[in-house]
């Protein structure tokens, strides 16, 4: 297979533009995420084929609905197939009917559908063994890949609520897809065939196509499963609190420099500069910025601890966040009432996939253009790594980040470079010294406590035997 566009225009950035949106924004980040879907969506199936099989029962169907491995089968007892042997006499037998079915929720309804057709035919007595309930091959392996990518859309969203964050992931899914050739048949060798062809030097796209086109043959029960180990993440240089702060000063150097300033778009860089400081300040994911903020609770007097309130269609959900250094809202210029003006009019109400989308990239761009040194997500990570150093118990910064314990654990050890690991030596050194320091101090304390109460007891003893002596001379 040649190299697509895709391929021809990967680069390392490429996987971060694309791919941020999910969870963590790691590799290891959308894994999870996809078992966890998977996980529920099992759960939900299980729940609903047992609801679909009490209800046929109650309809008093003779066919019921049973899962083998990815597939949906129903089950009931028929005429003799042609060529079975009579054992019983009775000119009956139980059968399992593959009909092509595959186990999702979208394939349940199908099924449902189905053991009611099936059981009217029984209670009819007009059932035949025609190529359809043969189990003879005519649908999936004649339908071309494109076919199916037209269905797949459908099917994703059958098991799963619609959202803003459920359309990000689903839109990446079909960027990977459509690399594979539409007019091909969709069989198990011609996908792998495919697969095989993306080349091995561009291994975080092919680790990710290998992710994508295992959850899409598993929804369509093709009988594939791809393996592509994960490369090593590329490395990132997480800025430090003096970086990020020097960085601020140069979004305006940025704007006093610039050429061919346009009137209309003169103030941007103050939009931008303030998206720049909330991700540092609070460790949003960018969307969680610019996704329908709530400015009125933001800039009112009872939200006296800073909070913001990430909206409830982002990726993982509402929750209210608090800053580390408190100071960076005022540094920073978070809560100017002018700026946030700007940043109002720049969003402008865009929420829906593709807005968020624009906006998400023009922060990128905007990084790039000012020069800042490092990437929007490296200044999360950067804030999960400053928590872990500062002491901040780990429920409550992966509450603050949006993560599970263990995402943010797997962020802060990830990107714990040599600088932060002598700092978080020096600090326990420090701590310890210091600790060291209120010990030796706690034991002088105590013998002087232990000194000055001797004396108070010789005192004491003095003051009684001058007040026997005074009263023997009376």
């Amino acid at each position: 297979m040649p190299k697509t566009r895709l391929h021809r225009d990967y680069n390392a950035s490429t996987v971060d533009k694309e791919f941020k949106a999910t969870t963590d924004g790691t590799y290891m980040g959308t894994m999870k995420h996809v078992l966890k879907q998977t996980a529920k969506s099992e759960e939900q199936l299980k729940l609903k084929l047992e609801e679909a099989n009490t209800r046929l029962k109650a309809d008093k169907a003779r066919v019921s609905i049973i899962r083998t491995g990815n597939a949906l089968q129903l089950q009931a007892t028929l005429p003799l197939k042609p060529g079975d042997i009579d054992k019983t006499g009775k000119g009956k037998k139980q059968y399992k009917i593959s009909l092509g079915i595959p186990a999702n929720l979208h394939g349940l309804k199908t099924a449902t559908e189905e053991a009611h057709e099936l059981s009217k035919l029984i209670a009819r007595q007009t059932f035949e063994w025609t190529d359809k309930y043969l189990g003879k091959k005519q649908d999936k392996e004649n339908k071309t890949f494109g076919e199916l990518l037209e269905q797949y859309e459908g099917l994703y969203f059958s098991e799963r609520q619609r959202n803003i964050g459920s359309e990000g992931t689903f839109a990446n899914y079909m960027k990977v897809l459509k690399q594979f050739d539409r007019e091909m048949l969709a069989t198990p060798e011609n996908l792998k065939k495919q697969f095989d062809a993306i080349p091995n030097d561009i291994g975080q796209w092919k680790h990710r196509t290998a992710i994508t086109l295992n959850l899409f043959t598993k929804t369509f029960d093709i009988p594939l499963k791809v393996k592509f180990q994960r490369p090593q993440t590329e490395r990132r240089d997480i800025p430090s609190d003096t970086d990020i702060e020097t960085s601020f000063l140069k979004w305006e150097e940025y704007a006093k420099n610039r050429r061919n300033k346009r009137k209309e778009q003169a103030d941007n860089w103050l939009v931008f500069r303030w998206i720049y400081g909330m991700i540092a300040a609070y460790g949003c994911r960018p969307h969680e910025v610019i996704l329908n903020p709530d400015f009125k609770y933001w800039l009112s007097q009872d939200n006296t601890d800073f909070r913001w309130k990430v909206y409830g269609e982002c990726k993982t959900g509402f929750r209210e966040v608090i800053p580390l250094h408190e100071n960076w809202v005022e540094l920073f210029e978070l809560r100017n009432p002018e700026i946030i003006n700007l940043v109002e009019k720049y969003i402008n109400g865009r929420c829906d996939l593709q807005g968020r989308n624009t906006l998400v990239q023009a922060i990128s761009d905007w990084f790039q253009k000012v020069k800042v040194g490092f990437r929007p997500y490296d200044l999360r990570h950067a804030w999960a790594i400053r928590a872990h150093l500062m002491g901040v118990p780990l429920k409550a910064a992966a509450d603050n980040l949006g993560h599970t314990i263990e995402q943010h654990t797997d962020t802060y050890q990830k990107w714990f470079s040599i600088e932060h690991r002598k700092q978080a030596i020096k600090q326990a050194v420090n701590k310890k010294d210091e600790m060291d320091e209120l010990k030796e101090e706690n034991i002088m304390l105590k013998t002087e406590v232990a000194r000055l109460k001797s004396e108070l007891e010789k005192l004491m003893l003095m003051l009684t035997e001058h007040q026997i002596k005074q009263a023997l001379s009376n």
